[in-house]
Order: structure tokens, then sequence, then C-alpha cells
């Protein structure tokens, strides 16, 4: 394909409709012919729904790959996580690429953007594409890679002004990819001189925050000790230019919380030692035990029996309950004291199915008193509830 190529010859499908691919999808939708595509029937009928109170044409959504057999660009946006044992979890992706090979044809361009190890695209997907096709990388088809960046709940940083990194196995391939992103990006599109380059990348954005926030849990732990609020000395400190002003918290989602193990997972094959980023993640994962024990041993100092728990989701004003911390810990206290756990943008079916936890999502259904409320996540929604408890806590206050 060449890369100065007309709109009109340009056929899209966006493969993955969560978080990263329904925005792209939206915004290419307006300048290609495209066509998104979930393997999850309910979430295409739920994006049709919401479309249709929108005004918005819905009908280039479905959840079967051979409505993409006309499409001679892929974009894969599926979510890549870990195993029980912290292992990458490439299940999804190599689903995708052996569903995808099957619609191949001579020509396509596969780009990928979900988040994966350096040398991930072209020693896993590359192969499970040339088998299932039959088809050559570089004769017959090209692919590129380019991270995503979205923040979850970020109105400000939006998919339009995120500069945008981007790679391939191939110059032409590389200027076609700039000519997509371009026509739809108002940042910066930024070429790596790699794949292995461009995914990389993504790895050190994540593990980074995850370092600079397992200091800032550290130093919380010693400000304690101290007698002195963190809060205060973080304000102070970024007053100098060289700062990196970042608050203890805890660390879930699908991004930093697991992209860290794709990073320790390929430096132990390649046997590398990252032995200051391991133990960031041991710090991050340790500080919801570490919540958890608090709440307790608050609660058991005053005999409190029920605890409601404000928040479900990992971070605020988002339904997104992927590797929630919060869950972690309502799980944690339960048995030991009757927890209610209330958020009203969670989807409890999700809730139920990865924690096996039941989520309070109408206000009616707490109960009339509390003798403890915790508030995990800041929801702005929590502003208006209004039940009696004994005592409150923040959880500024437990970090």
């Amino acid at each position: 394909m060449n890369a100065n190529i007309k709109n009109t010859e340009i056929k899209i499908g966006v493969i993955g409709l969560g978080y990263v691919g329904w925005p792209l999808y939206k915004l290419l939708s307006k300048k290609f012919i495209t066509i998104g595509l979930d393997i999850d029937e309910n979430r295409i009928i739920e994006l049709k729904n919401s479309e249709q109170q929108c005004g918005d044409s819905i009908e280039s959504l479905t959840h079967t790959y051979e409505d993409l057999s006309g499409c001679n660009v892929f974009i894969v946006c599926v979510p890549t996580g870990v195993n029980d044992d912290k292992t990458p979890d490439l299940l999804p992706l190599q689903k995708v690429c052996e569903s995808l090979g099957k619609i191949l044809r001579h020509g396509s361009t596969v780009v990928f953007e979900s988040t994966v190890f350096p040398g991930a695209t072209e020693e896993f997907c590359v192969p499970l594409l040339e088998n299932s096709s039959k088809l050559k990388l570089h004769e017959d088809f090209y692919v590129g890679y380019s991270p995503e960046r979205i923040n979850v709940s970020d109105d400000r940083h939006s998919l339009e002004n995120i500069s945008k990194i981007i790679s391939a196995s191939n110059e032409k391939t590389l200027e076609l990819m700039h000519e997509l992103y371009s026509s739809i990006i108002t940042a910066p599109v930024i070429k790596a001189s790699s794949i292995k380059v461009a995914e990389a990348t993504k790895m050190y954005e994540n593990v980074q925050r995850d370092v600079l926030i397992a200091l800032a849990n550290e130093y919380s732990d010693f400000c304690k000790a101290e007698g002195i609020n963190i809060d205060e000395v973080t304000e102070c400190a970024a007053s100098k230019w060289n700062f990196s002003k970042v608050n203890p918290g805890l660390v879930g989602g699908h991004c930093i919380g697991v992209d860290t193990y794709y990073l320790l997972n390929r430096a132990n094959q390649k046997s590398r030692s990252l032995s200051l980023i391991q133990c960031a993640r041991t710090i991050n994962e340790t500080k919801a035990v570490k919540v958890a024990d608090k709440i307790r041993e608050l609660a058991k100092g005053f005999g409190a029996k029920t605890i409601l728990i404000l928040g479900a989701a990992y971070k605020a004003d988002t339904s997104d309950c992927r590797n929630s911390k919060a869950l972690e810990i309502v799980r944690n206290l339960k048995g030991e004291f009757t927890v209610d756990c209330y958020d009203p943008l969670i989807d409890t079916g999700k809730v139920e199915e990865e924690y096996h936890l039941h989520v309070l999502t109408n206000p009616k259904e707490l109960r009339d008193k509390y003798d403890l409320v915790v508030r995990l996540v800041n929801h702005a929604d929590f502003e208006s509830v209004n039940v009696p408890y004994q005592r409150f806590i923040d959880l500024k206050e437990l970090l």
C-alpha cells in the first residue's frame, strides 16, 4: 500500500472497542471508512444503544471478524493483562492474530496499540499472523506499533491532543501511519526508529511512574514516623523547578500496575536484573495490604462492626475496576467485619465476575448507619452521599 494513498482507498478495522479502541474508532470514522470490532457482543449492543441516544451512526460496529474482510488497515487495541503468576497474558493478542490471519490479504497493514514488552510485535505477533494467513511479512503484509497513551477519565488529555509515537516494519508503512494518525491528532506524531524502540518507550513511561509513586509511598511512611505531613512536604519540595510532584497512592488499573510485570518478565528472559523496578513494584503491591491493616486496626480500636467503603473503581470518576486496589482492600476486610462497598459508576457484573464481590450502586441500598466510613476513591458523586456514621476516614490519612 502506498503511503500517499487517498482516503477512499483506505478501509480501517479497529479491533477492541474499550477505553483505547472506542475513541480511536470514533475519530478515524470521521476521516476514513472504518469498522469497529469487539468480540464481546454485549459491548457492541451497549455502544450501539449509547450512540443511538447521541444520534451518531452505529452501523459499522460488529463482533464478527468476517465483517472486516474488506479492510486493508487493521488497528489492534485489545487489553494486555497478566496471569495469576504475574507473567504476561498474551492470549487476547494471540486470538486476534489468529483471527486476523484468516482475513488478511496481500498489501494489508496491521498496527498494534496494545501495550507489550520490547520485541513482542515482531517475535510473537508476526509469526502468528504469518502462520494463520500463510502470508509473509514485507512480501505480503506489513506491521506497525503505536503505543496507546489514553488516560482514563482525563478530559484535558484526550486522544486528539496527546503526542503519538509510531513505528513500523518499513518506511512506507511508517509514512502511511503518519498520514493516518496526523489526520486525527493535533499533537505531534513522532517517528521511532524501530518497533522495539516504540515498545520500550511505552514500558519506560509506565515504569517511571510506578517507581515515582513507590518513592512517594515509602517517603510517606517515613514522614508519618517523623510526625510530619507528606502533603505539605511534597508541596514545599515541588517549589523546586526540577522536582517531580508525585503523591502517594494505590497503584491499580490496566497500565502502571500491570505493564511493569511485562518488563520484568522480559528482563528475566534476557538475564537482566531490574532490582529498583522490582522493589518499586513490591512497595506498591503491598500498599493495599498496609491500608487494609490500618483500617482493621482503626475499626477494632473503637469496636466497629459495620464498615462502608466508598469506591470500587481503580481511580476517581471512572467505572474501570481492572486491578482495583479498593476491591482488594474490601476483600481483605470481609469476614472480620460487615463490609459494604458503594460505587454508583461501577459495572457490578464485572466486579462479581472478577472479584466475587457485590458492590452497591444505589444509595437507597445503604444501611441506616455505619460505624466506619472509608473513602478510597474520590468520585465526585460521593459529595452527595449522606449516611450517618461514627467515624469517617479518607484514603489520604491511610497512605
